[in-house]
């Protein structure tokens, strides 16, 4: 059985993720986008938001523990892909710097192993598939009234420290860091998506009944977000704790207005089952949208949004053709009964 609002809050994130990059390669070339900061602040929660998802889906799917062969199928769909795109990105970057063959092989080790690449989510995935097959039995056990204040503790305490210290490890991609990495940055979404999709219509009937105090949640954090970026405290990032209690928000947010749709539309669907290729490819597509820099940054903008969103899906599509294609772009997702979409 599916569960709608998941296809809403997947699409949601996914395009906000290319949208918050299509920003960025405005920027860098040169334009500035009125209030860009304010906009892609508001925007970070759409990574958060797929830890949720992912732990979300595995609590309400298997109430009971992981399936045989779990790992294999995620290592085949997931990771295989994003070693396939780690490989490609690692070429793309060799052959804008020019690099020597050694140099290269570093970039794909770098890549594959720690994340130095847009990909970098799918090895955060990973741990919680983890840690979900060897602790769902301790947290059905245990009541959410500790595990979810302690592990926003312990999440809020380690992103905050990851702002004035740093792993010290050189990465040939500088983007992307490495301590973004290990799970405790992001225990809190585990934990907190594990009570949700366990108990969902619970979860729901929740929402409803304090959807004020859902509200006052999403002003303050709303508030004290923007109020920490405009005053320098932190950088527009989804690895700040205050994202954190933002994140929780809009999640809920968007769980109690799509719990009361009929139906998902199927655009949304679309962008939902493709959302995988999307995060891994948006960014390889972003180039084309440069022949129209000299012209107006609204247009670079338009079109780095349109064709990061719409190249992933045409070549996912085209290469899923192939019997194997999944292994190099992601498997396409789709619901297994199309009818509880309606529900």
């Amino acid at each position: 059985m599916s569960v709608k609002e998941i296809f809403f809050i997947r699409c949601i994130s996914c395009l906000s993720v290319v949208l918050i990059h299509a920003i960025a390669l405005v920027n860098m070339n040169g334009n500035v986008i009125p209030i860009d900061i304010p906009i892609e602040t508001l925007l970070m929660f759409s990574t958060p938001s797929f830890v949720f998802i992912s732990e979300f889906l595995l609590a309400y799917s298997y109430p009971e523990g992981t399936p045989k062969g779990f790992l294999r199928k995620r290592f085949q769909f997931i990771f295989l892909p994003f070693i396939c795109i780690g490989v490609i990105d690692a070429l793309m970057m060799g052959s804008q710097s020019s690099g020597s063959r050694d140099e290269f092989f570093q970039r794909i080790l770098a890549n594959i192993f720690l994340g130095n690449y847009i990909g970098y989510f799918v090895l955060i995935i990973f741990q919680f598939y983890v840690l979900h097959m060897f602790f769902h039995r301790f947290l059905s056990k245990a009541s959410p009234r500790w595990v979810l204040p302690l592990s926003f503790l312990i999440t809020g305490s380690y992103l905050f420290f990851i702002k004035f210290l740093h792993i010290p490890v050189s990465l040939p991609n500088s983007a992307f860091k490495i301590e973004w990495l290990p799970f405790i940055g992001w225990l809190f979404y585990f934990c907190l998506a594990y009570y949700c999709g366990k108990d969902y219509k619970k979860f729901i009937i929740i929402l409803n009944k304090y959807r004020y105090w859902m509200y006052i949640l999403l002003a303050f954090s709303l508030l004290t977000l923007l109020g920490n970026t405009h005053l320098g405290f932190f950088e527009p990032s989804s690895k700040r704790p205050d994202v954190l209690l933002y994140t929780t928000s809009i999640v809920f947010l968007l769980f109690h207005i799509f719990s009361k749709v009929k139906k998902v539309p199927s655009i949304v669907i679309t962008i939902s089952n493709y959302s995988f290729s999307i995060y891994l490819l948006h960014m390889y597509f972003f180039g084309i949208a440069l022949i129209t820099k000299e012209i107006s940054w609204q247009l670079t903008l338009v079109l780095a949004f349109t064709v990061g969103v719409i190249g992933p899906i045409v070549i996912s599509w085209v290469v899923n053709k192939f019997r194997y294609g999944y292994m190099l772009v992601g498997r396409i997702n789709k619901p297994k009964n199309k009818t509880t979409l309606s529900q």
